[in-house]
């Protein structure tokens, strides 16, 4: 006679009710709460999931298999997975495979108390299906860490560079493909390069007209008693800052408020005059 038995605690998980059902040491996979099957339609995942946590599925329509994750935002990361950022690597190989249209995203499980751990359900979830028949690289919900490839793994990993012709980049060059990084590391010719008709004696003196210019475009501070007199002059706010031993913005701070510093000071900007 076959047992079935209710793995579920109402009072720790008022939604996984229907997570296991063991049939023979036979898991019954559940059924998500929702399904979305056209998962183009952004702004509706984004109407229904945008901060709402929970535990969720992507589906391979035609072979069943999937990959199941949780997050405290299902929204962003659906579209992590959907753009191809941050996303489980077997996943993304079957959606460019097969295309996006044919997967579909499911919530098994939406998270509504903070005491739970997310994890923990999300491991629950993932232990309701034969692992074979998803994309997860790991039985339990947590980081990569830990997680060692096979022999089998690392040996495939490693051919992939034994032949330097697979590489996207051999046989060409950053000219050939008119990258960024080109023309930040090459000389513009002719009348495209800035120094086209000068010489560096003019070049220097423009730039230290420059300098000179920026200079004066510093204000200086001053440091007034009660009845605003004078006291002392600093050529800039670090310079005040440094005779009080304090941070450049208290200077900026009290100057702003117009208060008096340190009880019995006021600290004003002063006009440069050229």
């Amino acid at each position: 006679m076959l047992i079935y038995q209710i793995f579920y605690d109402k009072l720790q998980y008022d939604y996984l009710f229907t997570i296991f059902y063991i049939q023979c040491l036979n898991v019954i996979p559940i059924k998500p709460l929702k399904t979305y099957s056209d998962l183009s339609d952004t702004n509706l995942l984004k109407r229904d999931l945008r901060n709402l946590g929970g535990v969720y599925g992507l589906i391979h329509v035609k072979s069943s298999k999937q990959y199941i994750g949780s997050s405290l935002n299902l929204y962003s990361r659906l579209m992590n997975h959907i753009k191809g950022r941050d996303s489980n690597l077997r996943l993304q190989r079957s959606i460019k495979k097969y295309s996006l249209k044919n997967f579909n995203a499911v919530i098994y499980y939406f998270h509504t108390d903070p005491a739970k751990l997310l994890t923990d359900i999300e491991t629950m979830v993932i232990s309701a299906f034969p692992f074979s028949s998803l994309f997860n690289f790991k039985t339990q919900a947590n980081s990569m860490l830990g997680y060692k490839h096979t022999k089998q793994a690392i040996e495939k990993m490693k051919s992939r560079f034994v032949n330097k012709t697979n590489h996207p980049m051999s046989g060409k060059t950053h000219k050939n493909n008119k990258t960024k990084i080109t023309w930040s590391l090459k000389s513009k010719p002719g009348k495209l390069n800035p120094m086209f008709g000068k010489t560096h004696s003019e070049y220097k003196k423009n730039f230290n007209f420059i300098s000179i210019n920026f200079k004066k475009s510093i204000r200086s501070v001053g440091l007034y008693d009660e009845n605003f007199n004078l006291i002392e002059k600093y050529s800039n706010q670090v310079e005040l800052a440094k005779k009080f031993g304090v941070h450049k913005t208290t200077i900026s701070k009290n100057i702003k408020s117009g208060k008096l510093f340190k009880g019995k000071f006021y600290i004003r900007k002063i006009n440069n005059v050229t």
